[in-house]
């Protein structure tokens, strides 16, 4: 599009509305039929109401002796795929509040940073890079927090590191889906002979591994350490789940990463305070509240009887 031109009235109109309209039944003409999606995010609940609902899953992780590093990775992903960009400033504000000291602010901050760069393999591009700013504006809300949060790029591929970024991927490739992952690679190669290339070598490797599993020894210190806001091998499965589960319509998925949690088991360290609560989860009860988590987090989101604004129609 050329330089200060605008798109037409009518394009512009057609660009801001659902896919198609709501309209009465064929069968029925006092059936009303909801009309298509929409062209802007999902509208936000009474915020009263998501920050009780936080307050409880804060409660519920605590009380399984969990931190809050895995309930913010799961909520984060799940509002990332609901594309909520409302109660994702909500969640920010909750679990960083101004009162809390800048070192857990900015823990809370880069963790929920990472869990939506990490949704782009899950549920794209798009709902990532809105969520991603609205989470960049919650953010610019706290001065000091602006100021800590590193802004160098951690995931640059050039030289010698690509090697050690195919080691990462398929390393984690076979961590979660062992003993399947060969065959797995073999069933995706006959849908497109690129399909696991690109699953493995270019989301498993530089987007869901750890930064640090693929630095070089000649690399700074710091790169070579895994943060504790990173999202680790056992937060990437949990990231996994939620996204995948609430964006619905892919449960084979969902069971696949399911089976990668309860593998996650081996990823836990042995000194981390959490041990406990992070061993339960990597169980079939542990799963079974992942999954319960996420329905919850979208039944409190998408099922909401009242919204901010005049109602559920009303933009953000």
């Amino acid at each position: 599009m050329s330089k200060g031109r605008s798109l037409p009235t009518a394009l512009k109109q057609l660009l801001q509305q659902p896919t198609f309209p709501a309209r009465a039944s064929r069968s029925s003409a006092s059936t009303q039929l909801p009309a298509g999606r929409p062209a802007a995010p999902s509208p936000t609940p009474k915020l009263s109401a998501v920050a009780q609902h936080f307050a409880s899953l804060q409660a519920e992780a605590s009380s399984k002796g969990l931190g809050w590093g895995e309930w913010v990775s799961i909520a984060t992903a799940t509002l990332f795929t609901l594309n909520n960009p409302g109660s994702l400033a909500a969640l920010h504000r909750f679990a960083a509040p101004t009162s809390a000291d800048l070192a857990h602010r900015t823990n809370v901050a880069l963790l929920m940073r990472e869990t939506g760069l990490k949704c782009i393999g899950f549920i794209g591009i798009p709902k990532v890079i809105n969520n991603l700013a609205a989470l960049r504006k919650a953010v610019e809300a706290d001065a000091d927090l602006v100021k800590s949060l590193p802004t160098q790029p951690r995931r640059q591929i050039k030289g010698e590191r690509l090697e050690s970024v195919h080691k990462a991927a398929y390393a984690l490739w076979d961590d979660i889906y062992t003993p399947h992952s060969e065959k797995l690679l073999k069933i995706l190669g006959t849908s497109h002979p690129d399909l696991p290339v690109f699953i493995v070598e270019s989301e498993y490797g530089p987007l869901f591994s750890s930064p640090a599993s693929f630095a070089l020894s000649s690399d700074p210190e710091e790169m070579k350490k895994e943060p504790e806001w990173d999202v680790n091998r056992l937060r990437t499965s949990l990231v996994a789940i939620s996204a995948l589960r609430a964006q619905g319509g892919v449960g084979p998925q969902v069971t696949s990463h399911v089976w990668g949690l309860m593998k996650a088991k081996d990823s836990i360290k042995p000194d981390d305070a959490s041990k406990r609560g992070l061993e339960w989860l990597t169980t079939e009860e542990g799963a079974l509240w992942v999954v319960r988590t996420v329905d919850g987090i979208c039944e409190a989101v998408e099922g909401a009887e009242e919204f901010e604004g005049q109602g559920k129609e009303s933009k953000l």
